[in-house]
């Protein structure tokens, strides 16, 4: 995220006298206090003394009232009266959970072995929050071990807030710091504001006597921005949020959406597609466009500054009908009890309204939730201002893998415990590739900045 961060729920009122505003730490505190869940019992009140010190008589109990013959229904002419129907039970409500633990997560299997003799491209995704403070300090040592770990043939570094002049050093460090494999970089920077935005993309070379996935990494041809089209709007063409990878088999576009702002100055401009100028709708236009001119399947991974679904904020997670009452609600509705909510970026309904219009006509898919639809308390983003934050799991899905529907059309959600479901059913022929095997996000691991790394696998053609 963070070039504004989201704020807290505002302070309760009490009886005549405010009391003390909240934290403008961002999302730390939790949601309006709920009423007892239905069916918990509430504790039983002693009768009031009377004023000479007895207890006032309980009251009687009243006994049941006989049903009303107005209500009775008429079978037929005979006076004969047909049985009332039962009442239906009343659904449970869900059990509260202990506020004082961390929100629980879902299990999110991982497809970790591809197909024998296959081709792999592994991307990744990471906001970083600033480059140079990560390489000089104690988080260098965890960028090196998520790519030891993840041995990704493209890292995307969002968020970097170089200025081109110090390029040249950060690779430096990079090239000291990274397997030696990384030897090719790519970056977009700001030109607008120094120390401010900024894309990266690091492409592996494959090992001496090895067959990479990508198999001329100096040769690969990568652009910024979005195309000459939208040279005239400064935030696309000057702000360094976006480089596209073009590959034989598919395009990978690395982007680092805007933020709306702390007091929404942006909004208008993210998601207002009648504006003269428009992220949302420039974006559309640019994946639409690189699939049809190139008639390849698109990635588009990055911090995209927006939670999508109930499940991606953890406020929701407290929700008495969270999540499938309260995900199929309108959006307005879902704002209940959590208001303030709708004034913070990335949480607001005209985004959250947006994206989704965004994967339609981009025709682009979800690929973490295509194969965890279900999954709860996965986040990627963890406001650092409240310590306990990150421990709590009080955190929003802010950054996605979205990929092209045709990678994606095979893909079945997965189980925990259970072994990943099969591509295709017996006697069918293998999906084509290029095609999607994994998508993930990386947030229980130690965190190199405020993001958890989200990453993608892609099946290739042979060679």
């Amino acid at each position: 995220m963070p070039e504004a961060e989201t704020a807290p729920t505002p302070a309760k009122r009490g009886r005549g006298r405010p009391k003390k505003a909240a934290s403008t730490a961002s999302l730390a505190e939790g949601p309006a206090a709920e009423a007892p869940a239905a069916g918990q019992a509430a504790e039983a009140t002693p009768p009031k003394a009377g004023k000479r010190g007895r207890p006032k008589k309980a009251a009687k109990e009243e006994a049941p009232a006989a049903e009303s013959p107005a209500k009775e229904q008429q079978a037929d002419g005979d006076g004969a009266t047909e049985a009332p129907e039962p009442k239906r039970a009343k659904r449970a409500a869900a059990p509260k959970r202990d506020k004082n633990s961390p929100l629980p997560r879902s299990l999110t299997p991982r497809e970790l072995e591809p197909p024998t003799g296959s081709r792999v491209l592994r991307l990744l995704s990471v906001n970083v929050a600033g480059l140079r403070a990560v390489l000089n300090g104690d988080k260098a040592k965890l960028l090196r071990a998520l790519v030891d770990q993840e041995t990704p043939d493209v890292l995307c570094i969002n968020e970097h807030k170089l200025k081109e002049e110090d390029v040249a050093a950060a690779e430096e460090q990079l090239k000291e710091l990274l397997p030696k494999e990384y030897a090719t970089a790519h970056w977009a920077c700001s030109t607008a504001k120094k120390g401010y935005s900024g894309v990266a993309m690091l492409l592996r070379h494959a090992p001496d006597g090895q067959a990479g996935a990508i198999r001329e990494p100096a040769a690969a041809a990568v652009a910024q921005g979005m195309g000459p089209e939208h040279e005239e709007d400064p935030i696309i063409s000057q702000e360094g949020r976006v480089l596209t990878l073009e590959l034989p088999e598919l395009v990978v576009v690395a982007t680092y959406v805007p933020n709306s702002g702390a007091d929404l100055q942006r909004l208008e401009y993210r998601v207002d597609r009648e504006a003269k100028q428009c992220w949302d709708r420039a974006l559309t236009g640019y994946v639409r466009g690189l699939q049809e001119a190139k008639s390849k399947p698109v990635v588009l991974l990055g911090d995209m500054n927006c939670c999508q679904g109930v499940r991606d904020i953890w406020n929701m997670h407290d929700r008495p009908d969270f999540p499938e009452g309260l995900a199929q609600k309108p959006l307005e509705e879902q704002y209940t009890g959590l208001t303030s909510l709708k004034k913070f970026a990335g949480l607001t309904p005209e985004e959250r309204g947006s994206f989704p219009r965004m994967l339609e006509e981009a025709g682009l898919v979800d690929t973490f939730r295509r194969l965890h639809p279900e999954a709860s308390g996965v986040f990627s983003y963890f406001s650092t201002r409240i310590v306990q934050n990150r421990p709590m799991n009080k955190g929003l899905r802010l950054d996605y893998v979205l990929a092209s529907s045709s990678l994606c059309a095979h893909l079945r959600p997965r189980t925990a415990g259970e072994a990943p479901p099969a591509e295709k059913n017996p006697g069918e022929e293998a999906p084509p590739a290029p095609r999607v095997l994994d998508s993930f996000i990386l947030d229980e691991q130690e965190l190199i900045a405020d993001h958890a790394a989200v990453g993608c696998h892609v099946l290739l053609p042979p060679p």
